[in-house]
């Protein structure tokens, strides 16, 4: 029987067969192999926690409610959760213009801080719109301050403390978490501190002196 098996020619189909099944299974491991080294995941999972813990710092800075708890970016729902024991809060459900600023800007400080610090090629620069109005009591109030600080102490009701977290947080962000970075801030508060009014890159514009004067024809709207 043996010397019958080795003077046995095998099948040529099978042969084929037989080195087939040989490169499959060294495909097959190529692949295992190379998604065993695929740590995407956790370093994703490392950067949200490091933004996370920013966060949470920003968060109280600014005075933002559930301050105590942590705080982590959610990519699938684009927010900001709050990581209260036994139920997350989301951000839409926190209430309150201050709230929404200060998770906002934590999200965005955040970020802007984690790509500075690790050197990711992320603009280093960002422009905030009038951030410190929820501060105060209406709309007319806040335009009522007019870049003056007399002006901006004078607003009865004027959350005066917030305001000054506020742009504490915006300095400390620029002259130590992330130095170089360039934060615009087009405001009509404005603080007698002297290291806000070093900011300043020039006086108050408001009206007077406004972008278009005052003496300028008005041109009626057909003409135009």
């Amino acid at each position: 029987m043996s010397l019958f098996l080795e003077g046995l020619v095998l099948n040529a189909e099978l042969i084929r067969l037989q080195t087939e099944e040989r490169r499959f299974k060294a495909r097959v491991t190529d692949l295992e192999e190379r998604l065993g080294s695929d740590d995407s995941d956790a370093r994703l999972m490392s950067t949200l926690s490091n933004i996370g813990l920013h966060m949470s710092g920003y968060i109280s800075a600014l005075g933002g409610e559930f301050a105590e708890f942590p705080a982590r970016l959610d990519l699938h729902h684009l927010t900001v959760v709050i990581d209260r024991p036994g139920r997350p809060i989301y951000m839409s459900r926190t209430g309150g213009g201050e709230n929404h600023l200060a998770y906002h800007l934590s999200a965005l400080l955040s970020l802007h801080r984690f790509a500075a610090t690790y050197d990711h090629p992320v603009p280093r620069f960002l422009l905030i719109d009038q951030p410190s109005q929820v501060c105060f009591p209406s709309n007319a109030s806040y335009e009522a301050a007019g870049g003056s600080v007399d002006e901006t102490e004078r607003q009865e009701d004027v959350d005066l403390g917030a305001v000054r977290r506020l742009f504490e947080t915006l300095h400390e962000f620029v002259a130590e978490h992330a130095p170089g970075f360039q934060l615009i801030v087009t405001e009509h508060a404005n603080l007698r501190e002297d290291w806000f009014q070093r900011s300043l890159v020039g006086p108050p514009w408001s009206k007077p002196p406004a972008l278009v004067p005052d003496d300028w024809p008005e041109i009626p709207l057909q003409q135009q």
